[in-house]
This record gives structure tokens, sequence and C-alpha cells, in this order.
């Protein structure tokens, strides 16, 4: 095989292959990229972790001799980004590799094509759907928002389910301890559940960023994979063999305290309540809000102190005062963006839900952590709080008995104040 190349148009497509393989895998075929140049002068490549997979169409280089070889992504790529010349010649034989770039003469060891894993095209998938490739990144980066890290049991944690109904797309994911779904118009072919492993359509999300403002996605599915087909490029996912939860049963409408606030500005004072929270075994911060319009969110770290902030924002409702995990509370509103957001409590105990103001589109539900004497408020706090409040909004509220610290040998478990709260 012999290739004429010009480095940064071929570099694009390499990257995107690049990204996909396996460089930590002992299988050597999945570390690297397979290139296949054909004799209508275009050129193929393809790469696999063997869970999700890409195959793609080069750009900025010419066919001189047809051929196939497999090239250690990592190295190759590393080379490409660091030349100065553009123009450049590869030449492949059966066990070496040598690219040509004027004084430069680079010479490497190249993989067997016979040992890299078939990967299968989508011409064996059924259409689901048609989307914008924006809308189907904002989709899943949204959607995919509750993921946490794969786990062994049950099946669904860790992945994103993605749904085709009635002319939209949803994008629906959890972790067992909250819940984010986002929806999206399309043209809907067949309706249908796709069940995903949450990193791998992340990672899509970001390749499809990059694409252009008139690109389009076609998604196709069949027992086992999904496809997601762009004009010079074909992402293929493994799909997941379990049963995602029925999670319309758990959403309800109920409300004790609405909040509407800047997502931005509202991530911003937790960013710096989290430089306490951070240091606490169970990240939680307590969260007052008050019926005069006073915010007040605290986080205390028994060695290191408190860190406590106080701001203004429209709060209909009763008074609530409740907790979270900080870390979950700032990813639903990272994906929100920088939006109005309307933040619904049900109570000390039932589900918080954040969205848009105005729109359906996004949804992102998490449980109240229950606060523990160290993390609560403290009597002098809250006198300091409602100071300028009216006495009544707080006589109204029952006072739970104080509860008894856990001992400093016995830090709380990072899950142990949502494990009761869990939503399914």
């Amino acid at each position: 095989m012999k290739l004429e190349i010009e480095r940064q148009d071929f570099l694009k497509a390499w990257q995107n292959a690049e990204k996909l393989s396996d460089a930590k895998s002992t299988k050597d075929a999945i570390a690297g990229v397979l290139i296949t140049a054909k004799d209508d002068n275009s050129i193929i490549l393809e790469a696999t972790d063997l869970k999700t997979s890409i195959r793609c169409t080069a750009k900025g280089a010419n066919v001189i001799e047809p051929g196939t070889a497999v090239i250690p992504a990592a190295i190759f790529g590393a080379i490409l980004k660091k030349l100065d010349a553009d123009d450049l010649v590869l030449e492949v034989n059966s066990a070496r590799g040598l690219l040509n770039a004027g004084s430069n003469k680079m010479r490497f060891t190249v993989i067997s094509p016979e040992t890299f894993p078939k990967i299968h095209g989508s011409d064996e998938g059924e259409i689901i759907c048609e989307i914008d490739a924006h809308a189907l990144a904002k989709l899943i980066a949204e959607g995919s928002s509750a993921s946490s890290q794969p786990q062994d049991f049950p099946k669904y944690l860790g992945t994103c389910l993605m749904r085709t109904s009635e002319g939209q797309l949803i994008a629906v994911a959890t972790d067992g301890k909250r819940l984010s779904l986002s929806k999206s118009a399309c043209k809907v072919l067949k309706e249908r559940d796709i069940l995903l492993p949450a990193q791998a359509v992340k990672d899509l999300s970001k390749t499809l960023s990059s694409c252009g403002e008139e690109d389009k996605v076609t998604i196709l599915a069949d027992d086992s994979t999904a496809w997601f087909a762009l004009e010079d490029s074909e992402y293929s996912i493994r799909a997941i063999d379990s049963a995602f939860p029925k999670f319309e049963r758990i959403l309800n409408a109920d409300k004790h305290t609405t909040l509407h606030i800047n997502s931005k500005d509202l991530y911003s004072v937790l960013e710096r309540i989290d430089i306490i929270a951070k240091t606490t075994p169970a990240h939680i911060m307590a969260m007052a809000l008050n019926t005069n319009g006073e915010l007040r969110i605290t986080a205390r770290a028994p060695e290191l102190g408190t860190a406590s902030e106080t701001i203004t924002a429209n709060i209909d409702g009763g008074y609530l005062h409740l907790g979270f995990n900080v870390a979950y509370f700032m990813d639903g509103l990272k994906a929100l963006g920088n939006e109005q957001a309307v933040i619904e409590f049900s109570g000390e105990e039932g589900q918080t839900r954040m969205k848009r103001e105005g729109s359906e589109d996004f949804l992102y539900m998490l449980m109240p952590a229950r606060l523990s004497t160290q993390d609560a408020i403290t009597e002098e706090e809250t006198a300091d709080f409602s100071e300028n409040s009216e006495s009544e909004s707080y006589e109204s509220e029952p006072h739970e008995p104080e509860q008894e610290s856990a001992p400093e040998s016995e830090p709380q478990d990072d899950n142990e104040n949502s494990e009761s709260d869990t939503p399914f």
C-alpha cells in the first residue's frame, strides 16, 4: 500500500478514528487503525474498542498502490501531529511502515490486518430516525448527565436509553439516585428503544458537537447494535442486553417549594461551596429556602471549617430545609446550561426536579440526602438567616429531633445519605 497524504486534511479523519482505538489493549489489532486503500482512490479508516466502532472516509490522500494495513494509532497519530511538512508519503509492506516527510523518514511496525475484528456496517440495521447532528449532540449530553460509571448490577446502570416515539427522540439515564431526560424533535421512521453504554454515547456527543450546522445523522439499529451514520463516517455501538426501569412511573408533579434562578449563577455559588463539601465523605450541602426570597447554602467539614453563602432568588411556596450531594446537583445545573432554571422541591424527602423556564425538553431529577447533625445548619446560623424574615414562616414548620452525630472514627459512606431515597 502506498499513499500520498495532505497532512492537515487526513489528520481530521485520523483523529476521529484514533479516539476509538484501544491503545491499552493487549490485543494489538484494536490498538491500531485499519486503513483500506481502494482502486477507486477512496480510503477507509476503521477503529474499535470492541464496544464502539467507527468507519470513516479519509480526505486529503491519493492512492498510489491499493492495500490494507493496521497502523498503531498512538504512534502514528503523534507523528502526524508533530510533523511540519504537509505533503507526506506513506508506504506499508507486510511488517513495516515508512512515512516520508521531506527530510524526515520514520519507520514503524504495522499489525497484520487479518487480526483486526470485522466491523459490521449499518446495511445490517433498520433505519430508526433522522436528526440534526447538533441536536443529537445536545440530546445525548443532557440525557446522559445522570449516568455514573458502569456497574455490574443492575445492568442498566451506566447506560443511556434512546427511544423514538411520536416524532421525537428521547435520551434517559439514571444511576439509581437521580435521573436525566432530554427530548428532541426528529424524523421518526420506527418506534424503538435502544439501551447503550453511557460513556460510548457521551464520546459520540463530543464528536458530533464539531459537525457542521447542516449535518444530519441517520440512526439505525438491529437486535445488538446501533449505528449513527453521517455523510463521511459511521459510528456503531453495541447495545446492552437489559431492561431499563419504567421511569415514567416515578415522575410526579407534586411540589412544596419552587425556586426560579439562573442556572449559571447558582452553579457558580456551588463551585465555591464545593471547596468545603468535596473534602467530606458524603459530599453534602445543606440548602435552606425562605419565603422572603433568601436561599442559603452551607457545607461543613469538621476539620476545615464551613462555607456558607446567601443569595436572593424567586422562591414560591413554604420554607424548606434539605440536603443534597453537591456533585449531583451541579451535574443537573451544568446540563441546563446558562438558562433560567425552575427547580421544584417536593419536600425534604421527595424528588427534586430541574427544568428550563417555559420548556419541557429537559428534566433532571434527584433525591435529597438526609442531613446529619454535622451537615445541618446550626441554630445560630438559622437565627442569623431568619433575622430579617417573618418569624411565622419558621414557626409553622415542625422540627425534627436532633440525631446523634456519627463518631469521628466512622465517617459516613458517600452513598449513605441517599440510599433509602433512591427512586428505583
